[in-house]
């Protein structure tokens, strides 16, 4: 489960950044691109958070992933030919249990960024381009690039999002080519092919429970 521990890192890294670009109009997939920048902006950072800070941050992470990201989506993408084989308890216990995975090891930028710089411009964003992925235009595809000034490194980070109402919520995300979909893709295939979908579950529920007690360390 190594590398399932380090995409779920890697799924929130660089999607916190310090954004300087025009807003795109509103109920388009940029715009709900600019929407989470902009109340990622308000994760409280500094040495003495009070215990109200602290549980503000963790209520923005945990409103982040179950109202800006579709998890059940990003399951249903993931585990590809082997959803259809999941009955609808094995569906939903799926999608809670990634969930659950998220809202405990995911790391905002934000909460990395603190530990290099003080100033809290750590990252530069450019929104660059939104197209539509399929005939009904309820998919889209945003491209943006973000340079790390830490590092002195400029990266592509674009997004794929599927249509709610009138809202847009993500369902992957693409760092430099590599989609965070198509790595779960892999691994959870290759875990079910080899040991069965119970020996995934098993190492999901396994990951949870070494994050939690870390945490209660």
């Amino acid at each position: 489960m190594r590398e399932i521990q380090s995409l779920l890192i890697a799924m929130f890294l660089l999607v916190s950044v310090h954004a300087f670009a025009d807003k795109a109009p509103v109920g388009s997939a940029m715009r709900a691109i600019q929407d989470l920048d902009t109340k990622l902006d308000d994760y409280k950072t500094g040495a003495n958070l009070s215990e109200a800070d602290k549980e503000f941050n963790r209520q923005l992470k945990k409103d982040i992933i179950h109202g800006t990201f579709d998890i059940r989506e990003l399951s249903r993408v993931s585990l590809g030919k082997h959803w259809n084989d999941r009955t609808d308890k094995e569906r939903d216990d799926f999608v809670q249990l990634l969930t659950d995975l998220l809202e405990n090891k995911a790391i905002l930028s934000k909460e990395q960024g603190k530990k290099k710089s003080k100033s809290q411009a750590v990252y530069q964003i450019a929104y660059k381009a939104e197209k539509f992925i399929n005939e009904d235009k309820s998919r889209s595809f945003v491209k943006t690039s973000v340079y790390v000034k830490s590092e002195d490194v400029r990266v592509a980070l674009n997004y794929k999002l599927k249509k709610e109402g009138t809202g847009w919520r993500i369902y992957d995300v693409i760092v430099d080519d590599a989609s965070l979909v198509d790595n779960y893709k892999f691994q959870f295939d290759s875990i079910i092919k080899k040991s069965g979908y119970p020996d995934l579950v098993r190492r999901m529920q396994n990951k949870l429970t070494e994050i939690k007690n870390k945490k209660g360390d």
